[in-house]
């Protein structure tokens, strides 16, 4: 498997994976029903490609298959914080690739200037909340609680623990 930068044409990529994706992971990543699909508005989003600082992504492709993919898009007027999301397709879960497109889009994001994170979570989905902990620091927790049916997390970029971080910033890596 491959954890590279998003290409121009990843989107072909992301479309060809919905096919891949149960109506739960995409609930989970969209935080509402989707019908099944990715959202039109979403496809056509992604299409225009990276463009940092506002929206970046790290994909995770095997044998010409993607696997999943993490992104951030700055929230505007924030001065520089950002919404994490992660998707991964159903049968890549639970074999570590969400932590390891995150670790690697962590470093995108210090080098794009983000400095806050921001991330919701189904109350339900207890292992990405695990895991938004694990890269927030020790102590860190929900911010506010419960907010409109969602877990919301808040933390600082800085934060993150070195070993949450993943290295060669920009650079494909091979796992």
């Amino acid at each position: 498997m491959l954890i590279r930068p998003w290409e121009c044409g990843d989107q072909r990529l992301v479309a060809d994976a919905q096919q891949q994706l149960s109506e739960r992971s995409l609930s989970r990543r969209f935080l509402v029903g989707t019908g099944g699909r990715l959202p039109s508005a979403y496809l056509t989003h992604i299409a225009k490609g990276a463009r940092p600082p506002e929206w970046d992504a790290q994909v995770a492709v095997d044998r010409g298959q993607l696997c999943g993919w993490a992104e951030y898009g700055t929230i505007p007027g924030t001065g520089g914080s950002a919404d994490l999301a992660v998707i991964v397709v159903d049968r890549w879960q639970r074999e570590g690739v969400g932590s390891r497109l995150i670790r690697a889009l962590v470093q995108r994001m210090v080098a794009a200037g983000i400095r806050q994170v921001y991330a919701e979570v189904l109350p339900e989905n207890r292992d990405v909340q695990a895991f938004v902990r694990a890269l927030a620091g020790a102590g860190t927790g929900p911010e506010g609680g419960y907010v409109d049916g969602l877990v919301r997390y808040h933390f600082p970029l800085v934060d993150v623990p070195a070993e949450m971080q993943g290295q060669n910033v920009g650079m494909a890596t091979a796992v």
